[in-house]
This record gives structure tokens, C-alpha cells and sequence, in this order.
């Protein structure tokens, strides 16, 4: 989009693998942009529901889905209606959006949310960019770039903290699927993305979530892109 052109919303495409810090990338860049402004969508509500996968996986437990299905396998999303939402909000449109329940590894019937399009829109995941397909939508894509063993630590704290798993069961799906689909799916993105950036969060002495001056520093090339751009 040329700066200046408000015919249509301007769009951000964040990826990354399993915790590289995408999802702080797009939220910071959100809260900095302001909700008048910018507009974050992500990837995760557009998970298929049970029944998609046929009468058995509506009584498998939370454990024998997990080491059924590759949930790291974008073919385990609906693209084809994330790409048609992300059309419709890059047009200026609403959308209603699928709520998608991790805790339950189902989307929640009958529910959904209603998102509005803004100047900016930012979506991320880690498939949203796996299809080149895709990166015509955007005006401007970022791959987050973090050390496999941060990813894998994050990935436990969130999927204990916010998902109800346990360490083992997060350690068992990383090698079985998301390690794998990290090669085949998400990485080859990084080679074509506008922008790389790193993501160390915290020092290494530190433990806990990334501080303001390290989300400062991973927002940076971004933010020096959109004024660039002329978006900001």
C-alpha cells in the first residue's frame, strides 16, 4: 500500500516458530499503535473443530488427540477462511471470527467474535505466512527468530500456565510434531519475510517474561519500517 492510501486497512503478517515471541511482537506493536488505529488478529481461533475430524475424536481425551493429530500441521486449520477473513479485513470489513478453546482442543459452539477491520491490522500465527500464497495480502511481513531451547521453554510454561498440560505431554508433541513442522512449515517463511528479527527476551540470568526494554528492542526494526513506510 502507497503511504498516504487509506482506501484499504494497512496489513502486518507476524510469524515465527512455537513461542520465538510473535505473539509479544504483535501485541506490543498493537498497544503502541492503540486500538483506534490497529486491529490484531490471530491464527489460533481458526483451528477445526472435533467434528471435523470424524465421531471418534468427539470423546478422545485431551492427551489422545494431542498424539493423534498434528496440531503444528497448517492442514489442521481452516486457511482457506482465515485467508478469506484476512481479505475482508484488508477491504476496510468486519469479520466474524471462530473462538477456538485450546483447554478443550475444540472451537466453542456457536460462538464468535466480532472483529472490525482499523487502519492497521496485524495477524499472526505460525502458519500465516507458511503459503506463499499469503504474503500478497500484506504490506509488510516479519518472521520472530528465537534459539530452539527458549521456544521449547516457553512453549511448556505457556501450555502449563494457560492450557492445562503437563511438561511431558508438551515435551512429547514438540518432538514428535512441532520440532518437525518447524522445518517443513514455518521456517522456509524466514527467506522471504520483509523483516528478521531476533528474539532473546529477557537476559539470560533473568527468569520471567521479557522486560520493556527487551520488547523495546524487538519492536524496533518494525517500528522503524512502518514510519518508513509512512504508516506512523
Amino acid at each position: 500500500m502507497a503511504a498516504g492510501d487509506t482506501s484499504r486497512a494497512f496489513m502486518i503478517g507476524v510469524t515465527g516458530g512455537s513461542g520465538s515471541g510473535k505473539t509479544t511482537l504483535a501485541r506490543a506493536l498493537h498497544a503502541r499503535l492503540g486500538e483506534a488505529k490497529c486491529q490484531l488478529v490471530t491464527e489460533d481461533n481458526y483451528y477445526f473443530a472435533r467434528g471435523h475430524y470424524g465421531e471418534a475424536a468427539l470423546s478422545m481425551t485431551h492427551a489422545e488427540l494431542e498424539r493423534t493429530f498434528d496440531f503444528d500441521d497448517p492442514a489442521n486449520k481452516d486457511m482457506a477462511h482465515l485467508k478469506r477473513d484476512i481479505e475482508a479485513l484488508r477491504r476496510g470489513e468486519t469479520i466474524k471470527q471462530p473462538v477456538y478453546e485450546f483447554a478443550k482442543h475444540d472451537r466453542k459452539a456457536g460462538a464468535f467474535k466480532t472483529v472490525e477491520s482499523r487502519p492497521v491490522v496485524i495477524v499472526e500465527g505460525i502458519h500465516v505466512l507458511s503459503d506463499r500464497a499469503f504474503f500478497p495480502l500484506f504490506d509488510l511481513t516479519v518472521f520472530v527468530d528465537a534459539p530452539g531451547d527458549l521456544r521449547l521453554i516457553r512453549r511448556i510454561r505457556r501450555d502449563e500456565a494457560e492450557r492445562g498440560r503437563s511438561a511431558e505431554s508438551v515435551i512429547q508433541q514438540y518432538l514428535r510434531f512441532v520440532r518437525p513442522a518447524q522445518t517443513r512449515f514455518i521456517d522456509p517463511a524466514r527467506h522471504y519475510c520483509d523483516i528478521v528479527v531476533a528474539c532473546e527476551a529477557a537476559p539470560p540470568d533473568r527468569d520471567g517474561p521479557p522486560d520493556a526494554d527487551s520488547v523495546d528492542r524487538l519492536m524496533a526494526p518494525v517500528w522503524v519500517q512502518l514510519q518508513k513506510m509512512g504508516v506512523v
